[in-house]
């Protein structure tokens, strides 16, 4: 709220304020059940609107005057999938969205200009933090993303080699989605854009309560008895819809986080598995929050790969005891099964999920893949620990991968992930001199340490990027 009043302090002329990062970590009562209430916002100002999305990027928390431009009122349908939270004793809206909702709220469009200065601002990010390639998400408001890439390439100034995945939605027809995702295919094929992949969404996050869960949610999650969220795809469309993708030469990517969900996902991956020519495809699921046993080896026999963002695998201060735990009991102890993933052969790509990891740093991830404990307690606001088997952080240490199954998650399988593990990945003769220097050998570095990894420099196709000072 201050963030927002000093905004608008600074500029009087907006005509809306819009914003990500909030937590759910913080919240208590009903504000953790449902989000914060528009009331807090309605007391910085009820003038203009204010949209704020969560920093997982499934909860818009809004004011009175977004709802009311919006169209918003308490007799608004909500859209399947969707979720708008309600205030049951006064007969009002709450002022949060949750999932497909969220699209009922017009976020703010940007120009081709914006989008470059900001991709040009994101790729020297990523450079200081020895990353040259990304798989990069986007829904129909942002095509204009790939755009500025394609101008930046263009212009000599697009040096990451970025795969992009346009999302698919059940909402929508399928056969027209396609048709656009193979018209941005045929327009990219250049070296460092292409657009490879489709992006689907078969639930929410367990914050919102809306990960759909093989065994009800908590009491404590405030959704009754008999609650487990929501699947987003009737199984027939998501079968066909898979098949489609396959069968159009694409990849699949799916975001899941309960373990409900991703039995349903690897249902229908088998259904488009055996009804295909091809094996090649490499699909994903990514998050994999909660993955129940009998499902881990449908991955490796499905050569479904398994996208993991090891930055929250840890008990997260002022998050696990009061989020994970409080939502779903004992089974939070089994959250991320990293090192399961690893033992049983399964291809494990390490990402970070941007914007949601603030600080996509590999080196804070592969420190808390080997520890299963707290990366760097000043960035999450508590000391930071001198043991790795310190309990307070600690999440399930058996889940605990080595150091180079974290290195290799972060190149080589990455680079598989993306179809380019022949130019890049590793360092061997003929491939390309992407390159990352560093100042410690983390084979003999205390794990604890390796979330102080500094890179030294980064090179791109042979060509320094980035020095540091």
């Amino acid at each position: 709220m201050e963030a927002v009043k000093k905004f608008i302090a600074q500029h009087p002329d907006a005509k809306m304020v819009y914003g990500r990062g909030w937590s759910w970590g913080i919240l208590t009562g009903e504000d953790l059940i449902k989000g914060p209430r528009k009331e807090y916002l309605d007391a910085v100002t009820r003038e203009i609107p204010i949209v704020l999305r969560a920093h997982d990027g499934h909860t818009l928390w809004v004011n009175s005057k977004a709802l009311e431009i919006n169209g918003v009122t308490i007799d608004t349908k909500v859209p399947k999938g969707g979720v708008i939270e309600r205030d049951q004793s006064r007969g009002e809206l709450w002022g949060t969205l949750k999932e497909w909702a969220m699209w009922l709220i017009a976020l703010p469009e940007y120009s081709l200009e914006q989008y470059i200065t900001a991709m040009t601002s994101f790729q020297k990010k990523m450079h200081r933090f020895g990353i040259t390639s990304i798989l990069c998400m986007a829904s129909l408001p942002f095509v204009t993303l790939f755009k500025a890439c394609d101008e930046m390439e263009k212009a000599n100034q697009l040096q990451l080699r970025v795969r992009g995945a346009m999302t698919v939605n059940a909402r929508e027809d399928l056969v027209s989605q396609l048709a656009h995702i193979r018209e941005l295919r045929d327009q990219y094929q250049s070296p460092l854009l292409q657009v490879i992949t489709a992006k689907f969404f078969t639930d929410g996050v367990i914050e919102g309560c809306t990960s759909y869960l093989l065994e009800p949610y908590s009491i404590k999650a405030g959704k009754g008895a008999d609650y487990y969220g929501d699947f987003l795809w009737e199984m027939e469309n998501l079968k066909n819809a898979f098949y489609a993708v396959n069968q159009c030469g694409m990849q699949i990517h799916v975001h899941s986080t309960g373990d409900g969900s991703t039995r349903k996902v690897l249902d229908a991956l088998e259904y488009a598995y055996h009804k295909t020519t091809s094996r090649d495809y490499r699909n994903t699921i990514t998050h994999l929050q909660l993955v129940d046993q009998k499902d881990v080896l449908r991955f490796k026999e499905l050569n479904v790969v398994a996208s993991v963002q090891p930055y929250w695998q840890f008990k997260g201060p002022n998050w696990w005891d009061n989020v994970d735990y409080q939502f779903l009991g004992e089974r939070a102890n089994l959250e991320f099964p990293l090192g399961t993933f690893f033992r049983e052969g399964i291809i494990v790509a390490s990402s970070s999920d941007y914007p949601a990891t603030a600080v996509p740093n590999p080196f804070l991830a592969i420190d808390v893949g080997v520890t299963r404990n707290i990366d760097n307690g000043t960035l999450h606001g508590v000391e930071d620990i001198t043991d790795m088997d310190d309990e307070r952080y600690l999440l399930n240490k058996s889940e605990r991968a080595t150091v180079e199954q974290m290195i290799k998650s972060f190149t080589i399988n990455g680079a598989y992930t993306l179809f380019m593990e022949c130019d890049i990945g590793s360092i061997e003769v003929g491939k390309i001199a992407d390159l990352v220097v560093i100042d410690r050998n983390l084979f003999v570095e205390n794990p604890i340490n390796i979330d102080k990894t500094k890179v030294v420099m980064t090179f791109f196709d042979g060509k320094l990027v980035y020095k540091a000072d």
